[in-house]
């Protein structure tokens, strides 16, 4: 079972990266997938191969959202696919089936070995890549739904002082400008990434939103500082989620509004397969991963989608109760997990009653707002 804060480059045994290996969810089709893979040699021929199950079980997933069939049973099937023709193909040599549903819209390793610059560097080459709608529309849009479907309304925030805790590329502190926001201040340990946001701003001409560098389980803030703490799907992938947590509670003033989203546990399929192509990518270099997806036209974000979670370090996963006992601990009141998100939100699919939405997406995003207590 993978513990907390867990260091893929750590593990001696499958069982370390992909839970559902010791759940036996899916039979022996994962385990049988993965150490196929892992007999193939490393160099670019079979890291391409590699790579290219990342696209394959996202668009087989998508693709079966929305189906009445047994889930769970469509997935052990397409594991087993995806092992019989990948072990063809090395034979044949032809890789183009694998290119189904990579242009679905929606050399050495080079990173350093510290969690903190590794980590960076990952999501610093991810972000760089968006384009200014991406970058500014699309980043406004989510963050809009999210707050507008849970009838989240924070009034008047011309004056408030925001901080995005762990803004990778900025496009969300950039967000909350757009949408109005008094000061907006994105921390995060990239320096590609911080670099990235600080060009943009400047070319848009936006002021009163500064970007600076560093840790956010150690930040750089006096106590009771901020009357917003925008916290966004950063802390898992931090040595200590717990202690990041106690930071963003830190700096926000009595009374100030937060939100954080920690990734789910448990996670249904969505979450399994990204275990699976952990597993499966682990030894491959991050730069080629990102060279043979931006190679094939597939679109930044969904880049950004598909290799988000697959290559970062650390990834973990939290309970609901897990979470909302350490929001509690350091001083959140009024806590509330947001039910409804974006179109393609696993909790909105939850919402909108899709077939078997358990199995697919265990609980869905761990998506809470609350407050400082006074």
């Amino acid at each position: 079972m993978v513990g907390d804060d867990f260091d893929l480059r750590q593990a001696k045994s499958l069982n370390e990266i992909v839970d559902c290996l010791e759940e036996g969810t899916y039979g022996d089709s994962p385990r049988v997938l993965i150490e196929f893979f892992g007999s193939l040699p490393h160099n670019p021929e079979m890291d391409f191969l590699r790579i290219m199950t990342v696209p394959f079980l996202f668009h087989h997933f998508e693709k079966n959202v929305k189906s009445t069939s047994d889930p769970v049973l469509d997935f052990s099937r397409i594991l087993s696919e995806l092992k019989n023709k990948s072990e063809k193909l090395v034979l044949a040599g032809n890789f183009s089936w694998l290119l189904e549903g990579a242009f679905e819209s929606t050399p050495e390793d080079q990173f350093g070995k510290e969690i903190k610059q590794h980590t960076g560097q990952h999501y610093g080459t991810l972000f760089q890549a968006f384009d200014a709608r991406s970058y500014f529309e699309e980043a406004k849009k989510l963050l809009q739904d999210r707050l507008e479907r849970n009838g989240v309304n924070l009034g008047d925030i011309s004056k408030s002082r925001l901080l995005d805790q762990g803004c990778g590329g900025g496009r969300y502190t950039t967000a909350w400008k757009l949408m109005g926001a008094g000061h907006c201040t994105g921390l995060d340990f990239s320096e590609i990434g911080l670099s990235d946001a600080k060009l943009r701003v400047e070319s848009a001409g936006l002021n009163n939103i500064e970007f600076i560098q560093g840790s956010v389980l150690e930040m750089p803030f006096e106590d009771e500082t901020f009357d917003i703490v925008y916290s966004n799907g950063v802390l898992h992938h931090t040595e200590d989620w717990k202690k990041g947590i106690n930071e963003q509670l830190r700096v926000m003033k009595p009374g100030a509004w937060g939100w954080q989203y920690l990734i789910e546990k448990p996670g249904g399929i969505f979450w399994d397969k990204i275990e699976i192509l952990r597993a499966i990518l682990r030894n491959v270099p991050k730069p080629f991963a990102q060279q043979v997806m931006k190679g094939l036209g597939v679109p930044s974000n969904r880049v950004f989608y598909m290799l988000d979670h697959v290559m970062v370090p650390i990834n973990t996963r939290v309970t609901p109760d897990d979470l909302f006992a350490e929001l509690e601990k350091f001083g959140a009141v009024e806590i509330e997990r947001l039910n409804r998100g974006t179109d393609f939100d696993r909790i909105e699919a939850i919402y909108q009653g899709v077939p078997f939405a358990k199995e697919k997406f265990g609980v869905g995003e761990n998506r809470y707002v609350f407050r400082k207590k006074s």
